[in-house]
C-alpha cells in the first residue's frame, strides 16, 4: 500500500459535513451517516449505498471496500426505520432478553442496507442527573448498564448469520462522571472507581458480548484525554480487557487534543498522539488523510504506528466478509423498515418501560387504573400531542432535524448562537420536525384510541415546553374542571447542542420540570379534579411538591413511536406496569452526583437530605408481591466459589403482573472502602394471581472483587450481606454468607455476571432459612444494642419498620449503642414512646411465636 492508501484507511468522514458519496481516488476506511442524511426511503437508499461501495471496490487501485456506519441506539437511524424507546427507557424494562430482541431487529435492518457498523450502545454509567446525555445511557448501576449493553451487542452482532455486523461501545471511559454533569468536562477518577464502576460495563460487553468496536470519550481523566491515551486505549482496553476490535474516535475528538485539551501542539501532533494511543479511525467533519501523509513524511507520525492501525482496520473488514460480499441485496430491501412486527416490538418495549411512580387512593381506591365508567377525560400538557416530546435525541427524527438546521455551518456540533441565521432561535419551543419518517402515536392519540367513542377526551396544551408562557393555563383549567379525571403530560424536549431541555450538550443545574410546567400541574390539581401526571422525559427529575401532592405519577422515559399507545394501555389497566427506575429521582440536584448506594444513607446537608424521592429500582404495580423463605445454600463459600440463594416470590393480589426481583450485596469489611450496596442479580418475573415462583440466584464471589493498585483484582475472605426485594430501598429479605479461604486473585477473566432462574415452588413447602434460628428466640430490651436488635430474627424487622426503613448502612455508627442511647441522642427525631412500642411488639411477637 502507498502512504496515501494507508492514510485513507484511517479516515471516517461524517456524512452531514462531507460529501461521502464522492470519495477520493484512495477511498476511505469508513463513512458515517452517509445514508441517514440522504433522507431517502430504504429502496432508494440501498442503491446509493451500493454505488458508494462500488466506487471503492471498482474505482480505487486496491479495491478496498468502505465500512458504512450509522447511529443505532434507539433504532437504525435512517428514514422509515422503527423508532424504539430511548436507552434509559430500555433500561427501565430490566429485561435484557427484550433489548437483545430489539437489537436483532435493528441489526437486520442495517444489514439490508449494507451498513455494517452501529455507533451504539452506550456503556456509560450515569453518575449525575444534570448530565443531558443520561437519556442515552442505561442508568446509574454498573451491573444493569453492563447487562443491557451486553444484550444489545449480542443481538445486533448476531442479527444476520450471513451479514456480520459491528456494535460500537461508547464512550470509553468515565464519560458519565464529568465535573458538574457538564458534557465533555473532565472526570476526576481514581483507578479503583475507574475499574470497579465505569470499566465493568465495558468489560461485560467485550468479554461476554464480544463487542467489536469501541469509541473513546471526549473527556480527560485526571488530566489525560482518553482519545490520546495509550494507557487507556492500549493498556486498559486491549491488554486488560482483552479487546481486539476497532477503535473509532468520537466526532472531531482527535482534533480536540490540540484545540481543547492542548496536549498536542498542532493537528499533526494530535493525529500522532491518537494513532500511538490506539485510535484506528478518525471520525470527523473533514478529511485528514493529507495531514497524515505530511506528518509521516515530516517524522511527526511513525509509519509503524500507521501500519498497526491500518492492519486493524483491514482485519475488521476481512472479519466482516466485506471483501467477499461488499454489496447489499437490493431485492431484500422493503419499502419501509417499520414492519408490523417491529412496530409491535417497539410498543412492547415501551409498555414494559412505563414506571408507576406513585398511585394514591382517590376515594376508596387508587386512582390507577382508570375506571371503566369514566365518560370525560382531560388530556393536558405541552408533551401530550407533540411528536418531538417523546423521541430521544439520537432518533432519526430529532437528530437529523437538528443537523438540517445546522447545515449552514456544515457542522452538526454547532450551537444556534454560532450561526447568524439561528441566533436567538435555539429554544426548545423552536424545535420542529424537519425530516419525515415513521408514524408516531402521541399520548393524546393513544388515550383517544383506547377510550373509544363513548368517552369525551378534552385537550389543551396549557403551556410551551420551556417558555414562561401561562396564557394557556385558563383553558387547561376549564378542561380539567369539566372532566372526571385529568391526565397532564409534561416533561422534556430532546435536542443536540440546542433546541432542547435534555440531550447531548444540554445539561441542567436543577433537573426541574422546564418552564412553567410545574405551575401548570399545580393549576390543574387545584381544580380538585383527580390528576395523573405523565412524565415524558429524558432525565430523572427533582419533583419536589409533586411527589407529595399528585395522586398518580407515571414515568415514560422517551417512549418512541408507540409511546402514546403504551402509556394508554397502562392508564386503562390493559398492561400492569412493571418498569423500574434505572436511576434514582433525587430530592435535590445540588446533592448530585449521588449514586443509589449513597441515597440509602441519611446524613444531610444543612438545607436538605441526600435521599431519593423515588429510589433506584423503584416502581409500583396494580398487584402485590410477597417475598419469603430465603435460603442460602451454604453460609460458607470459598473466595473462588459461588453463593447460591433461593427464595419465593408470590403474587398475592388479584391481577396478573410482573415483578422485577432485585438482589443486592455488600462486602462488609475490606481493605478499601466499598459500596454500601451493589446490584448483583435481577430477574423480571410474570406471575398470575395467586401464583408463586422459587427464584434461585447463583452469584460468583468474583462479583465482590475489588481493585488493588498493587495486586489487581482481589476477592477477600469475610462477610457478605445480601438484600432481596423490589427496589434498592424496598428490601424484603436479608441474608449473609462468609467467603472463606485465602485472598483469591481471579485475574481479568473473572466471572462478571450472575445466573437467575425461576421455577415452581416445591410442594412440600419452602425450606427454612439456613443460618437463622428455627426454634424459640428470646425477647430484647431497651438496653440491648442496635446490633443485637438488627441481628434478631424478630427484632430486626421491628426496628427497621419503626425507623422508617433505615438500614445497616445508616445505623452503622450506632451499632454498639443501646436502643435507649440511640433514642436519647437522636435530638427528638425518635420519640421516647418508640422504646415502649418496640419492646411491647417484641414481647407480643416472641410470646405468640410469630
Amino acid at each position: 500500500m502507498t502512504l496515501e492508501e494507508k492514510a485513507a484507511q484511517t479516515q471516517a468522514p461524517f456524512g452531514s459535513a462531507v460529501d461521502v458519496h464522492t470519495p477520493p481516488p484512495s477511498g476511505w476506511g469508513n463513512a458515517t451517516a452517509g445514508l441517514s442524511t440522504l433522507g431517502l426511503p430504504p429502496r432508494e437508499a440501498v442503491h446509493r449505498a451500493n454505488e458508494l461501495q462500488r466506487k471503492h471496490v471498482e474505482d480505487t487501485r486496491l479495491g478496498i471496500p468502505v465500512l458504512l456506519a450509522e447511529e443505532a441506539l434507539i433504532g437504525f437511524k435512517v428514514r422509515d426505520a422503527t423508532t424504539f424507546p430511548d436507552a434509559i427507557a430500555q433500561a427501565a424494562t430490566w429485561d435484557p432478553a427484550l433489548i437483545e430482541e430489539m437489537a436483532r431487529a435493528i441489526g437486520t435492518q442495517m444489514a439490508r442496507l449494507g451498513v455494517r457498523q452501529a455507533l451504539a450502545p452506550l456503556a456509560d454509567v450515569a453518575r449525575d442527573p444534570r448530565w443531558g446525555r443520561v437519556e442515552e445511557t442505561y442508568g446509574e448501576e454498573p451491573y444493569l448498564v453492563g447487562t443491557m449493553a451486553t444484550a444489545f451487542v449480542r443481538g445486533l452482532q448476531n442479527a444476520d448469520a450471513q451479514v456480520p455486523l459491528i456494535a460500537t461501545l461508547k464512550h470509553f471511559l468515565g464519560y458519565g462522571a464529568s465535573d458538574g454533569g457538564r458534557n465533555t468536562e473532565p472526570a476526576q477518577l481514581g483507578p479503583r472507581e475507574l475499574r470497579e464502576i465505569h470499566g465493568v460495563p465495558f468489560e461485560m460487553a467485550i468479554r461476554d458480548g464480544g463487542a467489536r468496536a469501541v469509541m473513546p470519550s471526549y473527556n480527560a481523566i485526571d488530566g489525560i484525554p482518553v482519545t490520546g491515551s495509550k494507557a487507556y486505549l492500549t493498556g486498559l482496553l486491549r491488554e486488560e480487557f482483552g479487546f481486539d476490535g476497532l477503535v473509532i474516535s468520537d466526532l472531531a475528538a482527535v482534533g480536540q487534543l490540540h484545540t481543547k485539551h492542548a496536549v498536542a501542539e498542532d493537528d499533526a501532533h494530535a493525529l500522532a498522539q491518537a494513532l500511538r494511543a490506539g485510535a484506528d479511525l478518525n471520525l470527523d467533519n473533514k478529511v485528514w488523510a493529507e495531514q497524515i501523509v505530511e506528518a509521516v513524511r515530516s517524522g511527526v507520525i511513525d509509519e509503524a504506528d500507521l501500519d498497526r492501525v491500518v492492519s486493524r482496520v483491514l482485519l475488521a473488514k476481512f472479519r466482516l466478509g466485506l471483501f467477499e460480499n461488499p454489496y447489499a441485496d437490493v431485492e431484500l430491501v422493503p419499502e419501509t423498515f417499520d414492519s408490523d412486527q417491529d412496530r409491535a416490538l417497539a410498543r412492547r418495549i415501551a409498555e414494559k418501560s412505563v414506571i408507576l411512580l406513585r398511585n394514591e387512593p382517590v376515594g376508596e381506591a387508587p386512582l390507577l387504573p382508570l375506571s371503566a365508567s369514566l365518560r370525560t377525560i382531560a388530556v393536558i400538557g405541552p408533551n401530550a400531542d407533540r411528536l418531538m416530546g417523546q423521541l430521544g435525541d439520537y432518533s432519526y427524527q430529532v437528530l437529523d432535524s437538528m443537523t438540517t438546521r445546522f447545515h449552514l455551518a456544515a457542522d452538526p456540533q454547532a450551537r444556534p448562537e454560532d450561526l447568524e441565521d439561528l441566533a436567538g432561535k435555539g429554544s426548545p419551543d423552536d424545535a420542529r420536525l424537519m425530516v419525515g419518517s415513521v408514524p408516531v402515536v402521541t399520548f393524546l392519540e393513544g388515550i383517544r384510541r383506547r377510550a373509544g367513542d363513548d368517552v369525551s377526551v378534552l385537550y389543551e396544551p396549557g403551556c410551551p415546553v420551556a417558555a414562561e408562557d401561562r396564557s394557556g393555563f385558563e383553558a387547561a383549567v376549564r378542561a380539567a374542571s369539566a372532566a372526571e379525571v385529568a391526565v397532564v403530560v409534561v416533561g422534556d424536549q430532546s435536542g443536540v447542542n440546542g433546541y432542547g431541555t435534555v440531550g447531548e450538550g444540554l445539561d441542567s443545574t436543577e433537573c426541574a420540570l422546564p418552564g412553567v410546567q410545574r405551575e401548570l400541574v399545580e393549576a390543574v390539581v387545584a381544580t380538585g379534579t383527580p390528576t395523573i401526571v405523565v412524565l415524558s422525559h429524558g432525565r430523572p427529575y427533582v419533583l419536589g411538591w409533586m411527589a407529595d401532592s399528585v395522586p398518580a405519577i407515571v414515568s415514560s422515559f422517551f417512549g418512541g413511536e408507540e409511546a402514546g399507545n403504551a402509556v394508554a394501555s397502562v392508564l386503562f389497566g390493559d398492561v400492569n406496569p412493571a418498569g423500574r427506575l434505572p436511576i434514582a429521582m433525587l430530592r435535590s440536584a445540588g446533592a448530585a452526583p449521588l449514586p443509589y448506594w449513597r441515597t440509602l444513607q441519611q446524613p444531610t446537608y444543612v438545607d436538605g437530605s441526600i435521599g431519593a424521592v423515588f429510589p433506584f429500582g423503584h416502581g409500583l404495580s396494580y398487584t402485590r408481591f410477597d417475598y419469603r423463605d430465603l435460603e442460602i445454600e451454604s453460609p460458607r463459600v470459598p473466595t473462588d466459589g459461588v453463593v447460591r440463594l433461593s427464595f419465593t416470590v408470590a403474587n398475592v393480589g388479584d391481577r396478573a403482573g410482573e415483578e422485577v426481583v432485585q438482589i443486592y450485596g455488600r462486602d462488609v469489611i475490606a481493605r478499601t472502602a466499598r459500596r454500601g450496596r451493589q446490584l448483583v442479580a435481577f430477574r423480571r418475573l410474570h406471575l398470575e394471581p395467586g401464583a408463586a415462583a422459587r427464584v434461585t440466584a447463583e452469584v460468583p464471589a468474583s462479583m465482590f472483587a475489588l481493585w488493588d493498585t498493587d495486586e489487581g483484582w482481589v476477592v477477600e475472605p469475610g462477610s457478605i450481606k445480601f438484600f432481596v426485594g423490589g427496589s434498592s430501598a424496598a428490601i424484603r429479605l436479608r441474608g449473609e454468607a462468609t467467603l472463606t479461604g485465602e485472598d483469591h486473585f481471579p485475574g481479568p477473566n473473572r466471572p462478571l455476571t450472575s445466573t437467575v432462574t425461576a421455577g415452581p415452588v416445591a410442594s412440600e413447602g419452602p425450606a427454612p432459612q439456613r443460618g437463622q434460628e428455627s426454634g424459640p428466640v428470646g425477647p430484647l430490651t431497651q438496653d440491648d444494642t442496635v446490633r443485637q436488635w438488627l441481628d434478631h430474627p424478630v427484632g430486626g424487622g421491628l426496628l427497621r419498620e419503626a425507623l422508617g426503613g433505615l438500614d445497616e448502612e445508616v445505623l452503622a455508627p450506632a451499632l454498639d449503642l443501646t436502643l435507649r442511647q440511640v433514642v436519647a441522642f437522636s435530638g427528638g427525631r425518635f420519640p421516647l414512646s418508640l422504646l415502649e412500642e418496640l419492646v411491647a411488639k417484641m414481647d407480643s411477637r416472641v410470646g405468640d411465636g410469630s
